[in-house]
């Protein structure tokens, strides 16, 4: 079952959501808190990264706000803040990750006309393959596509390539609130291409944990 998940861009989850529930809580954290951009130490990206990608922590590495939007060491995983002001989100996490749920979760944003660069999160970062990338999306702008390319099919010379430069390609913009696993094995990206930003809640799962297996399973 986990090369199928493996070779399958976006596995729409069979999960029920309150998307008004989720706007609210976000728009909360809007007002209240803020969001701050993304810092790496890899040069190629910095500055991109920096106007494109911003967000704020519901669990952390140390339990702080912002922790994670920045290169580091990972300790141990710990609630943040957020927990007393944003119940909801925390029980859709708990949800889709089980009651053993022990990994970072984000809110994060693209900006409007921006976009990531292609990467891969098993060859490049050193996640383990069955380790998924869930994203719950809470605004998503009619333009935007998430998007992923086989690793067979990516070359390194693509790395900052539109969509359109690749002959195999799967694309989706999901509905607000539609949970889906969002294929970090292989090569993928984002883009907005509206005046926007996309929000969405962003948290890993471990496929080895027998509640994420069902709920795979049920899914498909």
């Amino acid at each position: 079952m986990i090369q199928r998940v493996l070779d399958t861009p976006f596995i729409n989850l069979d999960v029920n959501i309150d998307v008004r529930r989720l706007l609210n809580e976000y728009q909360l954290i809007e007002r209240e808190y803020g969001f701050e951009n993304y810092q790496t130490k890899y040069w190629p990206v910095r500055r991109k990264y920096a106007r494109s990608w911003s967000g704020i922590c519901l669990f952390s590495s140390d339990g702080g706000l912002y922790s994670d939007m920045y290169e580091g060491d990972q300790a141990t995983v710990r609630a943040t803040e957020l927990l007393l002001m944003c119940p909801y989100m925390y029980d859709v996490v708990k949800k889709i990750g089980g009651p053993n749920f022990n990994e970072r979760a984000r809110i994060l944003r693209i900006s409007p006309r921006e976009s990531l660069v292609w990467h891969n999160h098993t060859f490049e970062h050193g996640q383990s393959a069955t380790t998924l990338t869930i994203q719950v999306p809470i605004i998503v702008p009619p333009n935007f596509q998430y998007c992923v390319v086989k690793n067979t099919d990516f070359k390194w010379y693509k790395r900052f390539s539109k969509p359109n430069k690749f002959k195999r390609i799967a694309t989706m913009t999901p509905e607000p609130g539609q949970a889906f696993v969002f294929n970090s094995f292989h090569y993928h990206n984002v883009f907005n291409n509206s005046d926007e930003y996309r929000a969405t809640l962003m948290f890993y799962v471990d496929y080895n944990d027998p509640h994420v297996q069902q709920l795979i399973h049920d899914s498909y």
